[in-house]
């Protein structure tokens, strides 16, 4: 059986999986700080802006900074800085967001709209498989689906739920997809969240809300798609900024055509269709996320060891470990530069890079890497492995840690920086 390991420890993992030991003393633990926000974050990344302002200082737990965000819209957290950069890229859009809801058209359909959502969308998660009897009858006859599309969600929940590796939440989760569908709420989230630029399936509560809202207020409160999108067009582009590159996918597939769109795409590499599906079944990778992680692992090539890797991201059980895997791979990628790479090593939650020039990477997309106790007592139980050896480190690494992986045989790089494209 596989023991599930929270995301706090993937760096302990990895750290595990390859640290040699030496016969000199290792350096005493120490403990995590609390640092300077500013010290933890990209020069890029502004703190303070047109409503928001993250605080300082911030705790670093796990090697992560746990960042407070206090916004004119509401609170917010954010678990490193990949997150935090993604959550400020939203704020032009939230703002945007919220005027529009409180325009008068869109703030009556809205409220027209309320009763209709809980009519309809919580007797499609009660009874997943009638996605066309959760729908109502005032969103009905916006849409027109053949039947076949309805054969698929009941397949779909089908083989889910017989296969090994599927659960009665990512049924009900692909069933409630087809159904928002079927409904042309997706379709009209996917169609406003374009016209901003902004990723559809954001993490960030605030936004998402507000997506759904006027999302409704298109299929059941009347207001055409193209009138909420249009009043939102003008900070288009604003998530394109910090991701570089957001996959068009995301915006005109539905997630049940991403998921069918990227699994020959796994299977081509030498995945089996088994642990691809199982991957693509995981909830906790939005449809973006499956596409960012899939777009970062091909432009490494076939490669051993990737169905390991791949095992990893089907038991990730938090956006903050599918975003450390995504930058792990674009780490590997952005430091093996011309040498290839020929084997990923899997960790317990992690994976270390072995290229073809002999070299092994293990590349961390963490804020603050610390010499704590658990990293000590794994290093104290390290195998040795011959061949050069790189610790890369997208945040900080302490004086103490450094020093310690130095005499350990690594050559340390921090302050690499994330890896957002």
């Amino acid at each position: 059986m596989r023991v599930r390991i929270s995301f706090g420890t993937t760096a302990l993992f990895a750290i595990a999986g390859l640290l040699a030991v030496s016969a000199m003393a290792l350096p005493a633990p120490e403990s995590e700080p609390t640092l300077a926000t500013k010290d933890l974050v990209p020069a890029s990344v502004a703190l303070t802006g047109a409503g928001y302002q993250v605080d300082s200082p911030t705790e670093v737990k796990d090697f992560l900074g746990r960042f407070s965000i206090r916004s004119d819209w509401g609170p917010l957290d954010a678990t490193g800085a990949t997150i935090l950069s993604l959550r400020i890229a939203e704020m032009p859009a939230l703002a945007e967001l919220e005027r529009v809801s409180r325009l008068d058209v869109f703030s009556r359909a809205i409220a027209e709209s309320a009763g209709k959502t809980v009519d309809g969308i919580v007797r499609v998660v009660r009874d997943p498989v009638g996605t066309v009897a959760g729908i109502p009858a005032g969103v009905g006859r916006l849409m027109s689906r053949t039947a076949g599309m309805v054969g698929n969600a009941a397949s779909a929940v089908s083989a889910s739920m017989q296969s090994g590796g599927g659960d009665a939440g990512s049924a009900g989760s692909q069933a409630t997809d087809f159904a928002k569908e079927l409904a042309g709420l997706n379709r009209a989230r996917r169609s406003i969240a374009r016209s901003m630029g902004i990723d559809p399936y954001t993490g960030n509560p605030l936004v998402q809300r507000r997506l759904e809202d006027l999302a409704w207020a298109s299929v059941a409160g009347g207001v055409p798609v193209s009138v909420a999108a249009s009043a939102v067009s003008g900070v288009a582009g604003t998530m394109l900024t910090v991701t570089r590159r957001l996959d068009s996918l995301v915006w005109d597939l539905s997630p049940t055509e991403i998921r069918e769109h990227l699994e020959p795409r796994l299977t081509a590499r030498g995945n089996s269709p088994k642990v691809a599906r199982e991957f693509l079944r995981n909830t906790t990778f939005t449809p973006t996320l499956q596409l960012l992680f899939v777009d970062a692992l091909e432009p490494l090539g076939k490669i051993k060891g990737e169905e390991g890797l791949l095992q990893i991201a089907i038991g990730a059980r938090s956006q903050a470990h599918a975003l450390f895997l995504i930058q792990q791979l674009r780490m590997i990628r952005r430091h093996a530069g011309n040498d290839p790479v020929r084997e990923l090593i899997a960790l317990e939650q992690s994976v270390v890079a072995r290229l073809e020039g002999g070299r092994r990477v293990l590349a961390l997309p963490v804020d603050y890497l610390s010499w704590t106790a658990r990293v000590a007592e794994l290093a104290d139980h390290g195998r040795q492995d011959k061949g050069a050896r790189e610790l890369i480190v997208s945040g900080m690494v302490s004086p103490t840690a450094a020093s310690a992986a130095r005499e350990l045989g690594w050559r340390v790089s921090d302050r690499a920086g994330l890896a957002l494209d």
